[in-house]
């Protein structure tokens, strides 16, 4: 036997740790920065006829961003796939971005990249995975925590973001700039788990079906609490929050939200059991209009409208996120107690 020599063996060691680390680096772009780039340039694309409407007014703008908009968010989701899982991530993205530009943060912060990082990473992490809701990580009680702590860092960031924005100079330069990181990266958080969930909920299976239902479910909510509410409304909600919100029209609201999922299952032909289905409507609307009344929450403390004036007539990416962020975990959570 011949024994190898020490240099050979120590250079074969270097290759192979050169390797192992080309093999990191690939696996960084492509499941953290190409979702993000693909996703940023699809969003561009898609938002180039809206650019006609910014300068349009009242609800001719409305119509005509719902028109145009809805189409193309319903042919994202039928196609699934990368596609889905970039457009979530850039959705995501430009839906942090509104809330770091709302609080006054500087986007030349050393946290953006780090924030941004997390999000990709996240979705990316879901769009890769090949076992689906069966992934060792989909555990039911650890997805439950990081679901409640994506609420929490909401609840953190109206209140340390709202702080920054109208008190900063009150407080130490080492607070200024430990809160410009954290609500930063808070708010990566908050948007990149439930964004993780968007996309893990489409590559199940019957994935289109559940995320269709899970948009429609919340949107018939939306819709059922603004009509009850203006035919019928006279109790405020919460009015130190969202003033036009009325518990009639949050009645509505969920027993629209609450026939929206039962008629869905029907229609798409689910293979869903009765009982836990009905849990599944009992909760979806509630937790819909929670994630209206969060955001309603967030704008208020840092006393803007919307959250931009991206969408013509709609305001931003998180004004049309609010509910979906809550609801749609809702329906991952279904899933994976089900599957």
């Amino acid at each position: 036997m011949t024994t190898s020599d020490p240099i050979d063996r120590d250079r074969r060691g270097w290759g192979w740790k050169l390797l192992e680390f080309t093999h990191v680096l690939d696996d960084v772009f492509t499941f953290l920065l190409l979702p993000l780039l693909i996703g940023a340039f699809v969003l561009w694309i898609l938002l180039w006829p809206f650019r006609m409407l910014w300068d349009m007014g009242g609800l001719a703008a409305r119509l005509a961003s719902a028109a145009l908009g809805l189409p193309v968010i319903i042919g994202v989701v039928l196609v699934g796939g990368p596609l889905y899982a970039a457009f979530t991530a850039a959705a995501m993205a430009v839906a942090w971005a509104e809330i770091v530009r709302a609080i006054g943060f500087s986007f030349r912060s050393l946290a953006v990249l780090p924030a941004l990082g997390m999000l990709g990473a996240w979705i990316g992490f879901a769009a890769a995975s090949d076992e689906g809701f069966r992934d060792p990580t989909f555990d039911d009680w650890f997805m439950i925590l990081l679901f409640v702590g994506a609420g929490l860092c909401l609840n953190y960031i109206t209140r340390v973001g709202a702080a920054w924005k109208w008190n900063r100079e009150a407080h130490s330069r080492f607070w200024r700039t430990w809160a410009n990181v954290d609500v930063m990266l808070a708010a990566a958080f908050y948007l990149a788990v439930p964004g993780a969930a968007f996309v893990a909920i489409r590559a199940a299976e019957q994935g289109l079906e559940w995320t269709l239902l899970g948009i429609l479910a919340i949107m018939t909510t939306d819709a059922a609490a603004y009509a009850g509410g203006r035919a019928f409304g006279r109790r405020k909600l919460a009015p130190t929050i969202s003033p036009n919100k009325t518990v009639e029209g949050a009645i509505f609201g969920w027993l629209g939200g609450f026939g929206a999922v039962l008629a869905l299952d029907q229609i798409f032909g689910l293979d869903a059991t009765l009982y836990p289905l009905v849990l599944l409507a009992l909760a979806l609307p509630v937790f819909s209009q929670l994630g209206d009344l969060a955001e309603s929450r967030l704008k208020r403390a840092l006393d803007v409208k919307d959250s931009s004036n991206l969408i013509p007539g709609h305001g931003g990416v998180l004004d049309r996120l609010d509910s979906l962020l809550f609801g749609l975990p809702v329906v991952f959570c279904f899933l994976q107690w089900t599957t």
